[in-house]
């Protein structure tokens, strides 16, 4: 995790105006003020970056560990704070990776399927459950690719950017291009075998 040196000191400027604001400190003890908030700020970004490299299981088990002390103290209790908070962002950025693994999981089966068919059984946006039959090398013939206008390459990438999940086919039955939700896939058969998946 890289530390952002400007918010740092952002931060380190808010703090130092708060305590010359609420303790009075002198003109001429800004200095001191900035040097102390600063070396807090730095302190409490490098224990947030040492944190985010850890995994949730790992900061549970820390946080776990520090709620059966008998007792905190104030250190104790902002530290748990943090490891709870570390712990929400971990198990979120995990969440997301095994869903990126899975959605690049679902793609390279369907598209193994080169000039076979493949049957993707996927859940509609009404709730009810289909089954396509694709034919991925068949829509490589019916999409521009690198002959596309700039626009058309654009509206893809705009399309992709803001659809991730989606995944253009061809519906061999309709014998027309399609998109299938990878989130909503739960079943895909290809090349003899069955691959289920939970979602």
């Amino acid at each position: 995790m890289t530390i952002d040196r400007s918010a740092l000191m952002t931060t380190a400027w808010t703090d130092t105006r708060r305590m010359m604001r609420d303790f009075s400190y002198a003109a001429h003890q800004l200095r001191e003020v900035f040097r102390y908030c600063l070396s807090a700020a730095w302190a409490k970004a490098k224990n947030a970056a040492a944190l985010a490299a850890l995994t949730s299981e790992q900061l549970r088990a820390m946080a776990d560990n520090l709620e059966n002390r008998t007792r905190l103290g104030w250190e104790g209790i902002e530290r748990l704070g943090a490891l709870r908070t570390a712990c929400r962002v971990a198990e979120a950025r995990e969440a997301a990776e095994r869903e990126a693994a899975d959605m690049q999981a679902k793609r390279e089966l369907i598209a193994s399927a080169g000039g076979r068919f493949c049957a993707v059984t996927f859940t509609k946006k009404d709730g009810s459950e289909r089954v396509m039959r694709v034919q991925p090398a068949k829509l490589r013939h019916h999409v521009k690719g690198d002959a596309a206008t700039d626009a058309g390459k654009r509206a893809a990438a705009t399309r992709a950017q803001r659809h991730p999940n989606l995944m253009p086919v061809w519906d061999a039955e309709k014998d027309a291009p399609r998109s299938v939700n990878l989130a909503t896939v739960s079943r895909i058969a290809v090349n003899g075998q069955v691959h289920s998946f939970a979602h």
